[in-house]
Order: C-alpha cells, then structure tokens, then sequence
C-alpha cells in the first residue's frame, strides 16, 4: 500500500478514536443516506520532498465535516475537535513520517442552503520506497 492511502486510514482511525461526537462516521466518501455530523476524506496531493538519500513527499490531506445543524458554531467546536485529534499526531507503525501539522480549519455554509460545512488541512512529511516517486 502506498503513502497515501496509509496517511488517509490513519487520519480515520484517530478521528474514529479521538472524536466521540462524530459516532465513527468517518467515510472516505459518503452518501446522502449517512447520518449527521459526519466526516469524510477530502482531496489530498503531495509534492516532492526528497533530502539527500531519502526518498520523500510533503503530502497535504483535507478532512470534510458535514451537518445540517443550524449553528455553525457546533461545527465549529466539531472541527476544532478534529484538529486537536491530528495536531502532533504520527503513526509511524505502517509509514515514516513526521506527526501531522493542521494548516488550516475552515467552517462555512454548504451551497446546498442546508448543510454547514467544515475543512481541517493536515500536512506531513512522509518518506517512500523510490516505487512512488514520480
């Protein structure tokens, strides 16, 4: 299994782990019928970061919070809830990498005129095999 996909089950299992109040709604995608609050794997890319000898990426991951709550301040508390759960954070048992740093939280009102939404941005360094690299 590659880097990333090791650094989104990671995110979900400590998410799962860490934040009761999302009830282990924590999908890689969802569908209209999951119950709210719930969270999802949003985009992720990486770029080159290789140092001497190692093999490596700067990867940037997105976590989305959904609910349809008509305060956004509970989906607030919700994403500030998330971001503490990855601050620091690093399971090196499956990957070498650095503990993830969260570089942005954001909380707004869906499109859909019902649902709030929410972003928590991690980023880690991560080091590959050379099999991953472009």
């Amino acid at each position: 299994m590659k880097a990333g996909r090791i650094l989104r089950r990671i995110i979900q299992n400590r998410i799962i782990a860490q934040v009761p109040e999302l009830n282990a709604q924590v999908y890689d995608k969802t569908s209209k019928d999951d119950p709210y609050p719930n969270a999802t794997m949003g985009p992720s890319y990486w770029s080159p970061d290789d140092a001497d000898c190692i093999e490596g990426k700067l990867w940037t991951g997105q976590i989305d919070l959904w609910d349809n709550a008509s305060n956004k301040g509970a989906l607030e508390d919700l994403a500030d809830d998330v971001a503490a759960a990855l601050r620091g954070f690093a399971d090196t048992a499956d990957v070498a990498m650095h503990p993830f740093e969260v570089t942005l939280v954001r909380v707004m009102d869906d499109p859909d005129g019902v649902s709030v939404h929410g972003v928590v941005q991690v980023e880690t360094r991560v080091e590959t095999d050379g099999a991953e690299s472009p």
